[in-house]
């Protein structure tokens, strides 16, 4: 492969980092009109239950949409969960949009663990700029963080790591595996929220095992990268593919480890008494990674 001018490399890494900040910026956005919409119903003056987070999913895909269309005319939009990769639009680049990550806590009253994701997929790079906010603890993370140069500040160590997981449906062994660790289970419901709280020390790893948008869960691995964890994507020892998954067809999720670097090999070695051991290496976008299929 040629080597790339130093000039077009810089111009790529700016363009990530802008890329980045915008999709800080429309996350913020959006997570604003959420919490909206969120105070409206409080107030006797909107729906609620499952009307009001399709209300919030719906307003916050189109200010998302329109902002990206607005700056990036070009680019693709995928509104996940999708069921084709971003390369079936035949675009150099495609947003990956999630509007409202975890309806569920999005309107129950008083539950801060909802999210909103965004996401810049390149052809040849893959995800090349993510952020994920979380609204209502006025939270946000994004993958210019690392182009910086600055990393969030770890946590002074506790004497038992906390462990996040799913709270409706954690994977059967993740319980097992937080046990051997002699870790703290901490149960919590959106993905970007659970990836954001051990950005920000609030815990020490992510046991992900949900998420119905595979392409989706990249901007939780890219803003964990960016912030200094570790992310690791596991495997069953005999299968040698990113797994294990949880049900069957384009919902099911793969499994991956979001930690501090020093709980690593503690985390790994527990799930290797599992069959399951790391499946690859987070690939680094610069790296020109080959595309993905299409299906």
């Amino acid at each position: 492969m040629p080597a790339i001018p130093r000039t077009a490399e810089r111009t790529v890494v700016a363009d990530d980092f802008l890329a980045a900040g915008f999709a800080a910026r429309a996350t913020v956005a959006a997570g604003r009109l959420l919490l909206d919409l969120r105070m409206q119903h409080e107030e006797g003056l909107g729906p609620g239950g499952a009307k009001l987070a399709q209300l919030g999913r719906t307003w916050s895909g189109l200010l998302l949409r329109n902002r990206i269309r607005a700056r990036y005319p070009r680019d693709g939009v995928l509104t996940g969960p999708a069921s084709r990769p971003p390369d079936a639009l035949r675009r150099r680049r495609v947003w990956l949009v999630e509007p409202l990550d975890s309806a569920e806590e999005y309107h129950a009253d008083g539950n801060p663990h909802w999210s909103v994701r965004l996401a810049l997929w390149e052809r040849e790079r893959g995800v090349v700029a993510a952020a994920v906010a979380v609204p209502a603890l006025c939270e946000v993370v994004c993958t210019a963080d690392r182009d910086a140069g600055w990393r969030h500040p770890s946590p002074v160590p506790r004497p038992r790591p906390r462990v996040v997981v799913d709270t409706r449906d954690p994977a059967p062994f993740a319980r097992t595996v937080v046990r051997q660790t002699g870790a703290e289970l901490v149960p919590m419901g959106s993905p970007g929220a659970k990836t954001l709280a051990v950005v920000q020390g609030d815990a020490d790893a992510y046991i992900h095992t949900t998420g119905a948008w595979d392409w989706g869960d990249e901007a939780l691995f890219r803003v964990a990268d960016a912030a200094g964890l570790q992310v690791t994507r596991l495997a069953a020892a005999e299968e040698g593919r990113p797994g294990p998954r949880r049900g069957s067809g384009p919902a099911a999720a793969p499994l991956a480890l979001i930690c501090r670097p020093r709980l690593t090999r503690t985390f790994l070695a527990a799930f290797a008494g599992h069959g399951i051991r790391p499946a690859a290496a987070l690939p680094d976008p610069r790296a020109r990674p080959a595309s993905p299929s299409a299906e």
